[in-house]
């Protein structure tokens, strides 16, 4: 059996250097796709940047978009830079989801509480290096 996937938690896209840039690169989301702006995101010291989200959608799939040029601060090397582009997914079991990584010989990498205290992120790549993040909520 596969990870048990949810759903597709967040796109996450970078939006250049500048943080200042921000509210403008937000304001283009807003006014094209009528996004609305997650107040909860976290204040991420080494990755600025805004959380926008789908508002009339029941399902609340996010565009995670950061300020970041070349690797990152929050990145353990070029590779391991959660401010890649990636897809997000929400897994029922986290723990589960890593076991079944390594039983199919997937190499991943795991960061803590980069978007909270208790929070987990685990990050892989398929074979031509698009970056997953896997996530368990609730």
């Amino acid at each position: 059996m596969g990870l048990e996937v949810k759903g597709l938690m967040h796109v996450g896209y970078r939006i250049g250097a500048q943080a200042d840039q921000v509210p403008a690169i937000v304001n283009f989301y807003k006014s094209v796709f009528d996004l609305d702006v997650d107040p909860n995101r976290p204040t991420i010291p080494t990755i600025p940047g805004a959380w926008v989200q789908l508002p009339h959608s029941t399902v609340k799939p996010q565009f995670h978009l950061m300020v970041a040029d070349g690797v990152s601060p929050a990145a353990r090397s070029a590779r391991q830079d959660p401010t890649r582009t990636h897809i997000a997914l929400v897994v029922k079991d986290l723990v589960e989801a890593k076991k079944h990584l390594e039983a199919v010989g997937v190499d991943y990498w795991v960061y803590s509480g980069l978007v909270g205290m208790n929070s987990d992120q685990v990050f892989f790549e398929d074979p031509t290096g698009n970056l997953f993040e896997l996530q368990q909520t609730g």
